[in-house]
């Protein structure tokens, strides 16, 4: 009798899927939402993320979509990095989700903000404050 080289599903053995794997990627999905949105409201970018995180970009773009699950020690880094404290990544309540817009942030402003991070020198960057600061007194004079 000829064996087959091929093995067939009933010869694996039982399943190696899991049961719990499909609200294992819910919560996973979840963490990587907040996680973006902890990132974009804290004005930094993919690679700043990265940066911190000690991954590339593309993982921080898999935590981000669920593709990928953060292990405790980088949702640590993620949480200080990011300002925000660890509850934050794990609110499921649609209510509490906090958006750019929630927090008054433009486009523009996170642009500013990450611009702002860009600059190494502390000195400059106190010149630019204190540019951004005349320039809004000017443009609202207190009454």
């Amino acid at each position: 009798m000829k064996r087959s080289r091929y093995v067939t599903a009933e010869s694996r053995g039982p399943s190696r899927r899991q049961p719990g794997r499909r609200r294992g990627r819910r919560v996973d999905t979840l963490i990587g939402k907040r996680l973006r949105e902890a990132r974009l409201l804290a004005g930094a970018t993919p690679q700043q993320l990265a940066t911190a995180l000690g991954v590339s970009a593309q993982a921080v773009q898999k935590y981000e979509t669920g593709a990928r699950r953060l292990t405790a020690a980088r949702l640590a880094a993620a949480v200080k990095f990011l300002g925000v404290p660890m509850s934050f990544l794990f609110k499921e309540d649609a209510s509490s989700t906090v958006t750019m817009e929630d927090a008054g942030l433009t486009a523009l402003e996170i642009e500013l903000v990450q611009l702002f991070r860009a600059i190494a020198d502390d000195g400059l960057r106190q010149r630019v404050l204190r540019l951004a600061k005349a320039a809004s007194e000017a443009a609202c004079p207190e009454e």
